[in-house]
């Protein structure tokens, strides 16, 4: 039971000793004592009194998500659901409600891929984006099998397509999957976020050489690189790092400053704009210059309100 009234405040976070002695059937004394054991137990309980109070968990507590996989989870829950009928009790329901909630919690996490020996994290809305097209992908991989896509490119034209997946690939901060497209009768890039559906399909393929590597040195052979150098502030200092490195980093007197050489790319120009104006970019004085420009179209748009 006591396992049972946390997975019921990990999930609600706030109930009333009500409704937890009717969902257990016992009194609201025996619900209180089961608190407090809870309390002594070091869970960060609370209780407040009147209409709009409850019992609740500070909004900060979490409890270990890794009693099971996903694919335990499903295998648990669908085990339990072919024995619901041979028992008369409630054991079957209370144990699925526990899977449930540990898997809700499991998917508020911000993880992209979480395996034992692999763990990419990034935030909650683009991990609830990438997740499922990833898990698809995954799953088309590791079976050979077509995928069905709507694919949007970086012009805004739509087309409905049919690939065969070879290889997730995580490239200058996107994920893609590089994939032979049968429109196009070649190996392409496809950036998952451009994906807007996505369906394995039962139809096989038979994968040949593919040449991953080539491909991507291709396009990063392609790409058109500069000097950038610009100075920054302190209080940016780890997230300069974090994206350059500390190599990248000089100190001349007092000020601080970044050179590194990069891709100059538009996903350049949304990184700097980032930064407001913490940094202000020395060189190349065109990118300086562009960045200017869309700082003054962004002061014209807020210059109304």
């Amino acid at each position: 039971m006591l396992f049972s009234i946390m997975m019921i405040l990990l999930t609600r976070r706030k109930v009333t000793r009500e409704y937890l002695a009717e969902r257990f059937s016992v009194s609201k004394r025996t619900v209180s004592r089961y608190i407090r054991v809870l309390e002594d137990s070091g869970v960060p309980i609370t209780v407040e009194a009147g209409r709009e109070g409850g019992i609740m968990l500070y909004d900060d507590y979490v409890l270990d998500r890794t009693y099971f996989s996903e694919a335990e989870s499903l295998r648990i829950k669908d085990a339990l659901a072919r024995t619901d009928d041979e028992y008369g009790d409630k054991i079957n329901r209370a144990i699925s409600e526990k899977i449930d909630s540990v898997d809700k919690m499991r998917s508020k996490d911000g993880f992209v891929i979480k395996q034992d020996d692999l763990y990419i994290d990034c935030d909650y809305e683009q991990a609830a984006i990438l997740r499922p097209k990833i898990k698809v992908i995954t799953e088309a991989i590791n079976a050979s099998r077509v995928l069905d896509i709507k694919y949007t490119d970086s012009r805004g034209y739509e087309s409905y397509r049919s690939i065969e997946p070879y290889t997730l690939v995580f490239k200058t901060g996107a994920w893609y999957v590089y994939a032979m497209c049968r429109l196009r009768g070649d190996f392409r890039l496809f950036k998952l976020t451009r994906i807007g559906y996505i369906r394995k399909t039962s139809k096989s393929f038979t994968k040949t050489e593919s040449k991953l590597v080539e491909k991507l040195g291709l396009e990063f052979y392609n790409e058109i690189y500069a000097d950038l150098e610009f100075e920054f502030f302190p209080t940016v200092t780890d997230s300069v790092v974090d994206w350059l490195g500390v190599s990248a980093i000089q100190e001349r007197g007092t000020k601080l400053y970044a050179v590194a050489e990069v891709p100059v790319t538009d996903s350049l120009y949304k990184k700097l704009l980032g930064f407001g104006s913490s940094i202000r970019v020395v060189s190349p004085p065109e990118l300086a210059e562009r960045l200017r420009d869309e700082a003054k179209l962004m002061l014209d748009v807020y210059d109304g309100l």
